[in-house]
């Protein structure tokens, strides 16, 4: 199976290189290339990527997708400039393993649309790591109690299925796209599996504000998405427990004024902030 890896790029320097270099270290054995899908349109980034010492052999090539804001139309863009019939998405801020893209394009021989799981600890030092828990990285995530998914920077999908569901959606420009693209796909009756040795680690924002802001509209807009596919979400009895956990986590004292405490407040509360805000918006009881 021959790969197109697209990376969707807005200001993606200097954190870029890591990814690239992370791609020129992958055991897979067939052909890829790389496509860059700069939605800034940056002329900075275009003669970087031209004359990256990686360029001849990750086939790298930049493309524009400036004209439209958001990761979704970046993807679109990066997608349909692609030259093979498996596409493999990973961001501009992150490090896929080794054994990323050999995973992916084998578990995507069987299956239409495929995930792997993230690490939080090779890019970030401990403090900011214990902001945020990730999911179990032995099986895919479920959210809403409805359909497995998985997130964007690690992601594999057939050319074909990419275009009979239409795409990503470009209305979801970032928070909420991949659940979206996820559940989309399946609902029309595609294979979703899953790729344990698909490994990325993640990259976390490393202010905490820019972090609240963040996590805010990933509550806001999966509750959009529940919307949208009927999800059941959590029972109604998880709100409390949710609410009791932003309390325990509350720095009132001055020992919990720690940049860790306050970074895991940040998480858990902007989470349940931006659950009710989406619950207000699209009238749907998602807490």
């Amino acid at each position: 199976m021959s790969v197109s890896v697209v990376i969707a790029c807005y200001q993606g320097l200097p954190d870029l290189d890591v990814q690239l270099w992370a791609l020129a270290r992958q055991d897979y054995t067939g052909d890829f290339e790389v496509i860059i899908s700069d939605n800034e349109g940056s002329a900075a980034l275009r003669r970087h990527v031209d004359t990256h010492p990686l360029r001849e052999r990750l086939s790298l090539r930049w493309v524009d997708s400036s004209d439209v804001a958001g990761t979704s139309h970046a993807r679109n863009v990066g997608t349909r400039c692609a030259v093979y019939d498996f596409i493999a998405y990973c961001d501009q801020d992150d490090a896929v393993h080794s054994t990323w893209l050999r995973a992916l394009s084998d578990v995507g021989r069987n299956a239409d649309l495929v995930g792997g799981p993230l690490e939080r600890d090779t890019l970030n030092d401990p403090v900011v790591a214990a902001w945020r828990a990730l999911p179990d990285p032995s099986e895919p995530v479920v959210l809403g109690r409805h359909l497995p998914m998985t997130f964007g920077c690690n992601l594999g999908v057939r050319r074909a299925v990419f275009d009979a569901v239409g795409g990503w959606d470009e209305t979801y420009p970032t928070a909420g796209s991949d659940i979206e693209f996820c559940w989309r796909i399946q609902e029309a009756g595609f294979r979703f599996g899953f790729a344990p040795d698909a490994m990325v680690a993640y990259r976390y924002r490393t202010d905490i504000v820019d972090t609240w802001h963040q996590v805010i509209d990933y509550g806001r807009e999966e509750a959009r998405v529940a919307k949208q596919y009927g999800a059941p979400g959590r029972q109604w009895w998880w709100l409390p427990i949710h609410a009791g956990v932003v309390i325990a986590l509350c720095p009132l004292w001055p020992w919990a004024w720690s940049r860790r405490r306050r970074g895991e407040w940040a998480w858990v509360t902007g989470n349940l902030v931006g659950r009710i805000r989406g619950s207000i918006r699209y009238r749907i009881f998602y807490p």
